[in-house]
């Protein structure tokens, strides 16, 4: 990331969207508005199987929305626009939670205040991941959660495309749709591996032999016709 908070060479949605830190974080959240120097940014927290939240059948993508003051991301913007910085003794005065009074902040302290947001998706994340995948790899529901968040603020403090700061969430989901992808492959090749040790075994169960040795083998056996698949 360069001085005025841009990530270079980055896809055209998203070049000039400026990115704020975490608390343990770099560039982190997708800055969506401002007030004065008050930034409120989004990020993606992750996923979670809804049987956990008391609703089976679900999963939940969650994100975290952050309110923090940056004054020096205020003047690069300001520099960037060619404006002169004027904020009012309001502005000044305002508290992090307090420049956006439609949220109701759960974390608050000097440096920041956040809260958590998300949406629920049909599918169990534990025992559908086919059809929670499904829905992810659609960019659509990262940007209902922004679409949310510029809503609650007011047009008038959006700083960023809604459709930028989607583009930009989106690639920060990947990992987790890789991570996803690697899941459902493996559960597939686990109910192929079962399928076949059955019926090698089924009919001879009084006899000794090193099973968990045949069925690491045939579980191998799979693998390597995946890997062999992937690479033609």
């Amino acid at each position: 990331m360069n001085s005025s908070g841009v990530t270079p060479g980055a896809d055209d949605y998203y070049s000039a969207l400026p990115l704020m830190d975490g608390t343990d974080s770099q560039s982190s959240y997708a800055v969506v508005a401002r007030r004065g120097d008050i930034f409120l940014g989004i990020q993606l927290s992750g996923l979670i199987d809804g049987l956990i939240l008391g609703l089976p059948g679900k999963t939940y993508l969650s994100a975290r929305v952050w309110s923090a003051r940056n004054q020096e991301l205020a003047e690069q913007l300001d520099a960037q626009n060619s404006a002169i910085n004027v904020v009012g003794l309001f502005q000044q005065l305002l508290a992090l939670d307090g420049a956006w009074p439609n949220f109701s902040f759960d974390k608050l302290d000097g440096q920041r205040a956040s809260l958590g947001i998300g949406l629920f998706i049909q599918g169990s994340l534990l025992h559908q991941p086919v059809a929670v995948l499904s829905q992810l790899e659609k960019p659509d529901l990262v940007r209902k959660l922004v679409d949310y968040v510029i809503d609650k603020v007011g047009p008038e403090h959006r700083i960023a495309r809604a459709k930028a700061a989607a583009a930009w969430l989106f690639t920060k989901i990947k990992p987790t749709l890789d991570h996803l992808r690697e899941i459902i492959k493996h559960g597939q090749i686990a109910e192929q591996t079962k399928k076949e040790f059955k019926a090698t075994v089924e009919h001879a169960l009084e006899v000794v032999a090193p099973y968990p040795q045949q069925l690491k083998a045939i579980y191998q056996k799979h693998m390597q016709a995946d890997a062999n698949a992937g690479v033609e």
